[in-house]
């Protein structure tokens, strides 16, 4: 294939509705194709979407994630005071080896599962709320939310009355919809704030994440801390917000399977697995630019081109998943599914989520096995302009 962006389509695609990826998806899958298309935010980037060259290119030390390179493709414009490589997003080997082994003993699997006691009682507590205000009720704004920023904010000993300004900030920072004095607005709050948090736990760190961190880690400075804690805090609880509100969505079209989770605890497991694969809401996370030349499904990729490995269209793979198009809990191989990334940028808080999400649909399916859509399926909608795919609201009533 030639090197020239094709005109016939931009990236990121539209996605039709909420439980379909964007059908250029599968065209591209079917003819084999590694298409370079032009960029909604400007500039351009190869699209790969066959399951097997997204995890091999997930996995390809040739693709970096050099936020500062200016080849590096963004589905939105990221502003100059974000195209840093202080985060372990922004990171290569070694620097990234170095300071994942740092973070990584927080979210080890012995680590999560001594959390599942406090994390229940932060579901229900939450979910005492949600009902406590009567139906109908947006879940995603009233509990999903408030929930997993709850759940981040203990890990981090976040006051709870800054959380909501907190996730206003890290939202506004990627949010299109904003103008671009509202996210250098928005940086510049998580910056002050930060600044002084990571400050008071580098002169006297407590047992908190980010203070067991930098006892371990003597060596983390100021920059370098205050950029891990902001990622903590992002990752650690838009996509999960955004997975618990898709995911009811989803089961309510399943109630077979909604009312199945109240009382088997397994088969909770094996929902969250197949919602992973069948929503990927982190799709537009995984950018990377060339290093080296490479080819990628007979494309030739010159270094310093922008690079997409697109984990929603891997995870349809009709290759890899049978009948992929279908929500089907019970299948095969769906814990194949490359939604927490592949490789050395895996999701570090990946056994976090999957039990915040067990947790809160066993919940659900427990207490209000009437839940239901408050309106027409297809009044409820989707809201663009950021890296996490998401609902604008869900309105529910019981």
């Amino acid at each position: 294939m030639t090197g020239a962006p094709e005109e016939s389509a931009t990236f990121p695609f539209a996605r039709p509705c909420p439980f379909a990826v964007p059908e250029e998806y599968a065209r591209l899958r079917a003819d084999g194709s590694v298409p370079r298309l032009p960029l909604a935010a400007g500039g351009d980037a190869w699209v790969v979407t066959r399951y097997e060259d997204v995890k091999n290119a997930l996995n390809d030390d040739r693709l970096s994630n050099d936020r500062t390179h200016p080849g590096y493709p963004s589905p939105i414009a990221i502003p100059p005071a974000m195209r840093t490589n202080g985060s372990l997003l922004g990171m290569d080997p070694p620097e990234h080896t170095a300071y994942r082994r740092m973070v990584k003993a927080e979210f080890t699997l012995q680590r999560v599962r001594a959390m599942h006691p406090r994390v229940q009682q932060l579901v229900t507590e939450h979910l005492d709320r949600f009902v406590a205000k009567g139906a109908p009720g947006d879940l995603a704004a009233d509990f999903a939310q408030p929930l997993t920023l709850a759940v981040i904010g203990e890990l981090l000993a976040i006051p709870p009355q800054d959380l909501d300004g907190l996730h206003d900030a890290t939202r506004g920072m990627f949010d299109a919809a904003r103008t671009p004095e509202q996210r250098h607005a928005a940086i510049s709050f998580l910056d002050h704030y930060f600044e002084q948090y990571v400050a008071d736990r580098l002169e006297k760190p407590g047992d908190d994440m980010i203070g067991r961190i930098v006892q371990r880690n003597p060596q983390l400075g100021q920059t370098e801390t205050v950029h891990l804690t902001r990622l903590l805090l992002n990752g650690g609880h838009d996509s999960t917000a955004s997975m618990i509100s898709l995911g009811v969505l989803t089961l309510l079209r399943h109630p077979e399977h909604f009312r199945a989770l109240a009382t088997d605890e397994a088969f909770a497991e094996d929902v969250v697995e197949e919602l992973l694969r069948y929503l990927t809401v982190t799709d537009l996370t995984t950018a990377r630019v060339a290093a080296a030349d490479l080819e990628i499904g007979g494309s030739a990729i010159a270094a310093g081109d922008g690079v997409y490995p697109a984990t929603a269209a891997a995870n349809r793979d009709p290759e890899v998943f049978e009948d992929p198009e279908t929500f089907d809990p019970t299948r095969a191989g769906r814990n194949r599914h490359l939604a927490f990334g592949f490789g050395r940028h895996l999701c570090l808080g990946a056994d976090l989520a999957r039990l915040e999400l067990r947790l809160v649909f066993a919940e659900l399916a427990r207490r209000l096995p009437d839940l239901r859509l408050a309106v027409p399926e297809e009044q409820v909608t989707v809201r663009d302009g950021g890296f996490v795919y998401r609902l604008a609201a869900l309105p529910v009533t019981w």
